[in-house]
């Protein structure tokens, strides 16, 4: 009796692993919830009649996932890593064309051509894949972006790269050119929008976690460069493309403070670089959270004045994120 159900433990076991959406994969049913109501939100927003579109949205979001998950034996006959990363290839080069026809920006064009060369270049195969980029497509971003064009996406995938660039060359115990090389890096981007500080915050968190000293002097690197670039441009040798909203304008300040300490925990606490990038995203959704209501007790409530700034750079953190990773019975994740 103990054999038979001890086989049958394995049995659920391995069966709970072949997919990446069961009950226990945490991080990836968190990370589709958030951004179908992402998309919900831009329905509500943009379209009249949203009842039915949600519904047809919720069906087609949940259909789609569903489809890639269970019918991997069939598309892997014909469909490869190759011959995916071609129809990309194909896809970015129409949507050069038509930023030469002046229907799409150019850096969108660009954020998108950064988006998928990251899914191709740190996802494990072809189902994750297809899962991000069908994901991505299925949220907001683009389509938001088009309709009125923030520059968000582009540098939220800017700061992504900043980070693989980190994981692939940075060896964060020798402080030597690329070490800060990469600080100078990260404090460039930041001149551009300060709120990306709380994503280097959680990352380095992680990084430096018991490289104290070494994370202090990347730090100090980072503010080094983020302020000499402000400098110059204040001085006019150079013009840095930073934002001029202050998304914070709506917080309390103890709600910054709030942020600020759920930002240092999830550093603290994140584990490999997939928890560093659904903890990026995470952050960023809870600022949407906290200004929501904020920006209705001010403004009033209408749909127009919903803000999905916070949700297009949640987006790219939380689609790379998804992941195919081991589950354990009770305690979830296992690394």
């Amino acid at each position: 009796m103990n054999i038979s159900d001890n086989l049958l433990n394995t049995k659920n076991i391995i069966g709970e692993n072949s997919s990446i959406f069961t009950r226990k994969h945490y991080l990836n049913l968190i990370t589709c919830l958030i951004i179908w109501l992402s998309g919900v939100l831009f329905i509500l927003k943009y379209f009249d009649d949203a009842v039915l579109k949600i519904i047809l949205y919720t069906i087609i979001f949940a259909g789609v996932i569903i489809f890639i998950e269970r019918t991997e034996k069939y598309y892997k006959s014909f469909l490869t890593q190759n011959l995916l990363s071609l129809i990309m290839i194909i896809i970015t080069a129409v949507a050069v064309l038509l930023y030469f026809l002046e229907h799409v920006n150019y850096p969108l064009v660009a954020g998108f051509t950064i988006l998928w060369l990251a899914v191709i270049y740190q996802t494990q195969n072809l189902k994750v894949e297809l899962l991000q980029l069908a994901v991505f497509l299925l949220s907001p971003v683009l389509y938001s972006e088009m309709i009125s064009f923030s520059g968000l996406f582009p540098l939220i995938m800017l700061v992504i790269v900043s980070i693989f660039i980190s994981e692939r060359f940075l060896d964060n115990s020798i402080l030597d050119w690329k070490f800060f090389l990469v600080a100078f890096i990260f404090g460039v981007i930041l001149s551009s929008e300060q709120l990306v500080s709380f994503i280097y915050l959680i990352y380095l968190l992680h990084l430096f976690r018991y490289e104290i000293t070494k994370g202090a002097v990347f730090i100090l690197g980072m503010i080094a460069a983020y302020a000499v670039f402000l400098f110059l441009a204040d001085k006019g040798y150079l013009t840095v493309a930073a934002s001029q909203i202050n998304y914070f304008q709506m917080l309390p300040i103890w709600a910054i403070i709030l942020l600020f300490i759920i930002t240092l925990y999830l550093g603290w606490i994140v584990a490999d670089l997939q928890e560093v990038l659904f903890a990026s995203g995470i952050i960023l959704f809870l600022i949407f959270i906290l200004t929501f209501p904020f920006l209705i007790s001010q403004l009033g409530w209408h749909k127009n004045e919903i803000d999905l700034s916070f949700l297009i750079m949640a987006i790219p953190f939380l689609v790379l994120s998804i992941k195919e990773y081991k589950v354990d019975r009770f305690l979830g994740k296992v690394l």
